[in-house]
């Protein structure tokens, strides 16, 4: 019996042997067909990666542009409010100097020439009595 055993096992063995081949084989078979599925999306992925890196490459260049562009505004926009402020500031004093100023002094004059004929041409007396202030009041 123990011949009959041992080909029952070496059966058994041969049978666990054979399972064990194939399912290497289906798994060799599966791997394939996942590795040549993993290439097509390879190559499917590739120009669209290809065109993102391109198209990254162009938003950084162009960000880059329009950051300039923004920092020379920005500049060209600081100087052209200082110099207005500067203009604004240097108007202001041509316009006290030469209009404010001269009406004021014009404005005094006429104010005191106009007080001087009302007090002269008795404007300021009535009932012959004077209305100014530094006389004595009865």
């Amino acid at each position: 019996m123990s011949s009959l055993a041992t080909l029952l096992l070496f059966i058994i063995v041969a049978l666990f042997a054979l399972m064990a081949v194939a399912a290497l084989a289906i798994m060799a078979v599966v791997l394939t067909k996942i590795n040549k599925t993993l290439e097509k999306i390879t190559n499917l992925a590739e120009p669209v990666a290809i065109k993102a890196s391109d198209t990254l490459e162009n938003v950084q260049r162009v960000t880059m542009s329009v950051g300039e562009k923004a920092d020379q505004i920005l500049t060209r926009g600081v100087e052209l409010t200082e110099n207005v402020s500067v203009n604004v500031e240097r108007t202001a004093s041509v316009v006290n100097h030469t209009v404010t100023t001269p009406l004021i002094k014009l404005s005094s004059v006429l104010a005191g020439v106009s007080k001087t004929i009302s007090v002269y041409a008795g404007n300021g007396r009535t009932n012959g009595h004077s209305n100014r202030s530094d006389e004595p009041k009865e």
